[in-house]
């Protein structure tokens, strides 16, 4: 058995920003930023709480999700 010294080849890794986690974190800080202001804000006698409280989680998790997907976007797109 005879042994040939290897040759090395050195390769850059690249590193790619996971879709989904950066959506689903945007998402759920969102929904908690929503949540949050939902708590804070001044009372709407027209709505329910909890009909408020599911809009502003639903509006603010969407944005945050949009946000999170711009961030992962960027992330890949840098040299």
């Amino acid at each position: 058995m005879s042994r040939q010294p290897h040759k090395q080849q050195f390769r850059q890794i690249r590193r790619t920003p996971r879709f989904a986690a950066f959506l689903l974190s945007g998402g759920l800080a969102g929904l908690l930023i929503g949540f949050f202001l939902n708590v804070i804000g001044p009372v709407d006698s027209r709505y329910e709480a909890s009909a408020a409280l599911g809009f502003l989680g639903l509006i603010f998790a969407g944005l945050g999700a949009l946000v999170g997907g711009i961030v992962a976007v960027l992330l890949e797109k840098r040299p």
